[in-house]
């Protein structure tokens, strides 16, 4: 009996080619978290496949329960578009949830929150705090979420800690000059409030967000990362 086909909202986040005339497209899903599928013919252009590219949004129709499904349809809604430095913010985005969202973990927030993201990038709002919040909320879905204290106490304003991402942020001492960045408690504060507003924030924003995903992504470096370093 053949398997019952499934339909979700999807968005696509990676296309290789596979074989002869398909291809292996990767996609987050709403209720069924990242998928990666098989769509046949996909090179040859037909049934509106051309649709299939990263940042196109719409429903997928796919059967099967393997680690790797068909790919019967896909019905594009909308496509995304970017442009220059929120181009290479939308392909850090899509690269955080290939590598980081497990296949079938499924969390409609991290589908939420994507949108959210993209939809923010794609109407030219600011580039920082657009990312600096789906980060955190990512951390967050994905069981890593921040505590903004310092062992259990609450991070003092005029304090100044470092931050490990297995343990979190510790007193900093006084005369500590080298080593780990230290963020200072008022940036702390309001990255917690998500409060982007000084640009300090933002900065200190930007290099917690590396010290905590860097443990998740292990030491194969971010294409677009270097492909945003690349072009600046």
């Amino acid at each position: 009996m053949p398997a019952t086909a499934q339909m979700q909202p999807a968005l696509v986040l990676h296309v290789r080619p596979y074989r002869e005339t398909s291809a292996i497209v990767q996609m987050l899903t709403q209720g069924q978290g990242r998928l990666a599928g098989v769509l046949r013919g996909y090179r040859s252009k037909k049934q509106g496949q051309v649709s299939v590219q990263p940042f196109s949004v719409g429903t997928v129709t796919y059967s099967g329960r393997s680690d790797l499904v068909t790919i019967q349809k896909f019905e594009s809604h909308h496509f995304i578009g970017l442009q220059g430095e929120g181009l290479y913010a939308g392909f850090y985005v899509l690269e955080l949830l290939t590598r980081l969202v497990q296949e079938r973990q499924e969390d409609r927030q991290i589908f939420a929150s994507t949108m959210r993201v993209l939809e923010a990038l794609e109407e030219n709002d600011p580039l920082q705090p657009a990312l600096r919040c789906f980060e955190l909320e990512l951390l967050q879905r994905l069981g890593y979420g921040i505590d903004f204290s310092a062992k259990g106490q609450p991070l003092q304003e005029n304090g100044r800690y470092t931050f490990e991402a297995q343990t979190g942020f510790h007193p900093a001492a006084a005369e500590k000059a080298q080593g780990p960045r230290l963020f200072s408690g008022r940036e702390l504060r309001q990255i917690a409030s998500r409060d982007f507003a000084a640009s300090t924030t933002q900065d200190a924003a930007k290099a917690l967000m590396r010290a905590a995903l860097a443990p998740l992504l292990g030491d194969k470096p971010l294409t677009s990362r270097s492909m945003f370093q690349r072009e600046r």
